[in-house]
């Protein structure tokens, strides 16, 4: 019997890189998971499979406390992952990643968090400062506050979230880059916005020669994490300096080279192989 691999929020392409494997795609939003006498199943509406690998590929979705409790769940069922399910969770929270990034000492913007009833007024920066709401992702939960009027607007929407804020400064960038790594190799490409938020509805971009500088930062934090795919996200300043300001531990794959992919496909085809 074929072994089973399922694609959790991934591209519907990944199928072909897995020719010697029955493969199933799944949302995560929508799947059910039983771990008994050592097998792991996902459950869906159509059926039930037992899974032998997971390829996840979990990106911009709504957060919520059930998915940290599936990566729990693939961790003790021993099923290889890519990446690894003990560094998909070191990850699944903004917060975490962020404190994950200082614990590899590498030099993450200057934030400052607030939880608490009314609690974010207190970390007010002087204008223009960048506020993140919780844990979302692609470019929501984010506001820029350019003046102190602003701020009183937007401090009284955050106070109705319910959730924790970070502000960080606001960086008058040349240009947003991400670092990519995939094992030992890396990759790199320069964005473009239609806005403030660099990576967000990008207008343009360009494969880079990775910078020696970045390549090193985004090598120290894959081998930290312990992760098979890791990428970071830069701004540069105009004075050409770069600022760290996250980690993808899913990063998307689109406008990289075709290589990628069997390089990613084949992290989780040698895992299985073990």
């Amino acid at each position: 019997m074929r072994p089973t691999i399922a694609v959790i929020n991934g591209e519907q392409y990944w199928q072909s890189y897995f020719p010697d494997c029955e493969v199933i795609s799944q949302r995560l939003q929508d799947a059910s998971w039983v771990l008994r006498d050592g097998e792991l199943w996902c459950i869906s509406r159509e059926a039930g499979t037992r899974i032998d690998g997971v390829f996840w590929r979990v990106g911009a979705i709504r957060p919520d406390p059930r998915h940290r409790t599936v990566l729990d769940v693939l961790r003790l069922s021993g099923v290889p992952c890519v990446n690894p399910a003990s560094t998909l969770a070191r990850c699944q929270d903004r917060l975490s990643m962020l404190a994950e990034l200082r614990g590899a000492g590498l030099p993450v913007i200057h934030f400052d968090v607030a939880l608490g009833d009314d609690m974010v007024r207190r970390i007010a920066r002087p204008a223009p400062f960048v506020v993140k709401v919780g844990n979302h992702h692609g470019g929501y939960g984010k506001a820029l506050v350019r003046s102190e009027d602003e701020w009183f607007e937007v401090a009284d929407l955050l106070f109705a979230a319910n959730d924790y804020a970070v502000v960080e400064p606001y960086i008058d960038y040349r240009r947003d880059v991400r670092c990519l790594a995939i094992r030992d190799r890396f990759w790199a490409m320069s964005r473009a916005g239609a806005g403030w938020k660099a990576n967000v509805q990008t207008r343009k971009h360009q494969v880079i020669d990775p910078p020696e500088e970045l390549v090193g930062y985004t090598r120290r934090a894959r081998e930290h994490l312990g992760a098979d795919i890791v990428a970071l996200d830069f701004l540069e300043t105009q004075g050409g300096d770069y600022i760290l300001l996250e980690c993808n531990d899913t990063p998307g794959l689109s406008g990289f080279p075709e290589a990628l992919r069997e390089e990613l496909a084949e992290c989780l085809r040698e895992r299985m192989r073990r």
